[in-house]
C-alpha cells in the first residue's frame, strides 16, 4: 500500500486483509512530501499508535523512502514508488496492491482464489472497484455500471510485478467478481481538494470543474447524474445510494446490495486468450 495524508482510513482497510496476508508492505514517503511535490498533512504520533493496534502480528513493514522525484511527473513518481514496492517485497509469491482508501469485500476467498490459481504465463488478477462518489448525512453515493463494459475493474494481484500506469501494465488480466469498495471521493471538501492537487492524475483534467461537479451533488439530485467520469464519462454511467453513517456499516451494508451486473458468461468471455487476441487484432 502507497500511504500519504490519508493514512488514518487503514484503520478499515487492514483489518479487512490482515488475517490473510503474509507481509503488508506500507511505503511511505520519507519527507512526507506527494507525487506532485506538495507536503501533505501527517499526524506522526497517530499514525504509529494506529499501527501498533493494527498489527498485533508484526506482518507490516514500514518502506520509507524518497518517493517525490522533481524531474518525475506525479504519474512517473507513482509508478515508480509502485516498482520500489515490489522490489522490497522480492520475487515469489502473489503480489497485491491496493491502496489506503480501498476496501476489500472478501479477501480470504481470493487468496484461495490465488492459491488455486497455477499461471503459466505473465499475468494480472484483475477486481470490479465500485467507487464511493460522495458521504453525506443521509449515506454513501456510489458508482453504479450498468453492464460488464462499463464496470471499472483495477489491476490488482500479480506473480510478475510491472508498473506502466499507477498499477496497469500490458499483461493478460484474468477478470474476476471480488468486489473492492473504493472510498475514493467519499471524503471532506478539504480532503478532496487536497486529493485533486496530489494524486497521479493532477495534470489530466479540469480540478476546479470536476470540484464543483461533487460539491453539487446531494440526496435530490445524484439520479441526474450520467456519463461523469473525469477522464472517461461513460465509465461512470449512474449513481447508486446506500444508507450507512460509517465505513464498517457501509461494508455490511454493502453485501445486501446488488452493486454489479457481471454475468459470469461474460466474465469467462472476458478472460479468453483467443478472444482477447481477437479484439487486438480488431483495435488494430
Amino acid at each position: 500500500m502507497c500511504v500519504a495524508y490519508d493514512w488514518y482510513l487503514l484503520e478499515h482497510s487492514i483489518p479487512l486483509i490482515y488475517d490473510h496476508a503474509d507481509i503488508i508492505c506500507l511505503s511511505l514517503d520519507k519527507d512526507r512530501i506527494s507525487w506532485t511535490g506538495n507536503p501533505f498533512s501527517w499526524n506522526e504520533a497517530g499514525f504509529v499508535n494506529l499501527i501498533k493496534i493494527l498489527d498485533p502480528l508484526g506482518k507490516i513493514d514500514l518502506y520509507q523512502d524518497d518517493f517525490h522525484i522533481k524531474d518525475l511527473t506525479p504519474m512517473e513518481n507513482e509508478v515508480r514508488q509502485r516498482k520500489l514496492i515490489a522490489e522490497r517485497m522480492g520475487s515469489g509469491g502473489w503480489h497485491i496492491q491496493l491502496d489506503t482508501d480501498e476496501y476489500f469485500i472478501n479477501f480470504g476467498e481470493f487468496v484461495r482464489f490465488l492459491q488455486n490459481l497455477k499461471p503459466q504465463r505473465q499475468l494480472n488478477v484483475v477486481c470490479p472497484w465500485v467507487t464511493l462518489y460522495k458521504q453525506d448525512e443521509n449515506g454513501f453515493y456510489y458508482v453504479k455500471p450498468s453492464n460488464i463494459e462499463n464496470t471499472e475493474f483495477i489491476q490488482i494481484a500479480t506473480m510478475w510485478p510491472h508498473y506502466e500506469y499507477g498499477r496497469r501494465n500490458g499483461y493478460f488480466n484474468i477478470y474476476t467478481d471480488f468486489v473492492i469498495l473504493h472510498q475514493s471521493w467519499a471524503r471532506s471538501e478539504s480532503e478532496i481538494w487536497e486529493k485533486l492537487n496530489n494524486w497521479g492524475h493532477k495534470n489530466d483534467f479540469d480540478l476546479n470543474k470536476y470540484f464543483n461537479q461533487w460539491s453539487q451533488l446531494n440526496l435530490g439530485n445524484y439520479t441526474l447524474y450520467r456519463d461523469f467520469h473525469h477522464l472517461q464519462p461513460a465509465l461512470w454511467p449512474a449513481l447508486g445510494f446506500i444508507e450507512a453513517n460509517t465505513i464498517m456499516n457501509l461494508i455490511q451494508e454493502s453485501k445486501k446490495v446488488q452493486l454489479l451486473k457481471l454475468s459470469p458468461i461474460k466474465l469467462r468471455l472476458k478472460n479468453s486468450i483467443w478472444l482477447s487476441r481477437l479484439r487486438s487484432i480488431l483495435k488494430k
